[in-house]
């Protein structure tokens, strides 16, 4: 996983709680909060909040089911999939602060009974097998060197039928201007293109059901904000710069241009295990 715990979380996990709750409107520290409160400042990946609500649709999840979200961050899209279909989910993180905010927020949003976070390696998933019945891996991808191991766990901790929604930055046409959102140089940032993707996919046993270049739509997200003046409040700012690191801003702006001058692609791989 290279340097990830030090680029994420280098606030401890009462920083990273505290930094949002202030971005709150009237926000109670001590009190109960809906979990859409929280969802303008924990969905850290690519087109935000309505990429988790397109690809929860694309999952659509019964009350039953049991998914798992692999790399979960603070754990926005767990507590949206929880709260919107009122599924239970599993969430695993490498950075320990992560795992201790998303706890934290998780209780103070009343969904500790169905949403519960692990810290533990990708590689390495504290699962049985055929555990889950779909997973989620939003914009992770960037950042494991070892892409073919956590694609192969995912496949085994899946359920027959079960499917696996998974976004990541890929190169497309050359380096991307750094620092971006997820590593300050090239040394750090393990991007693949689209076919060798699709490949780690294939080997591990999983069937391809579809694959989304959302960057056209990342792209005029950018644009339409820019265009309309709309900038994060200073406390909006601040939440995204303790989860996503120093200079926010800029790395957002140089992950948009990269994808504006085709030198990335953002992708979504839609993709299940064989019954």
């Amino acid at each position: 996983m290279g340097n990830v715990t030090s680029h994420y979380g280098s606030e401890g996990s009462d920083g990273i709680v505290d930094r949002i709750l202030a971005a709150i409107p009237g926000a109670d520290p001590a009190g109960k909060l809906a979990a859409a409160q929280l969802y303008p400042f924990d969905q850290f990946h690519g087109r935000e909040l309505t990429a988790t609500q397109e690809h929860a649709a694309r999952l659509a999840p019964s009350p039953t089911d049991r998914i798992l979200d692999i790399g979960s961050g603070i754990g926005g899209p767990a507590r949206f999939l929880a709260s919107a279909y009122g599924c239970e989910v599993d969430g695993i993180d490498l950075t320990p602060a992560f795992v201790a905010a998303s706890s934290r927020l998780t209780a103070l949003s009343g969904l500790a009974d169905k949403v519960r976070f692990h810290q533990a390696d990708a590689t390495k998933l504290p699962f049985g097998d055929s555990t889950f019945d779909a997973a989620i891996c939003f914009y992770v991808g960037m950042n494991i060197e070892n892409k073919a191991s956590v694609i192969d766990e995912a496949w085994r901790v899946l359920k027959p039928r079960g499917r696996l929604i998974w976004t990541e930055a890929v190169l497309a046409g050359g380096e991307p201007y750094y620092p971006m959102p997820w590593a300050v140089s090239a040394a750090t940032s393990h991007l693949a293109d689209r076919e060798k993707l699709k490949t780690l996919f294939v080997d591990a046993g999983f069937r391809i059901d579809e694959i989304v270049d959302e960057t056209g739509e990342h792209v005029e997200l950018a644009l339409k904000r820019a265009n309309s003046g709309i900038v994060p409040s200073p406390a909006q700012q601040q939440a995204n710069e303790v989860v996503m690191g120093a200079e926010f801003l800029q790395r957002r702006r140089n992950y948009i241009r990269s994808l504006s001058d085709g030198k990335l692609a953002s992708l979504a791989v839609i993709v299940s295990k064989p019954a």
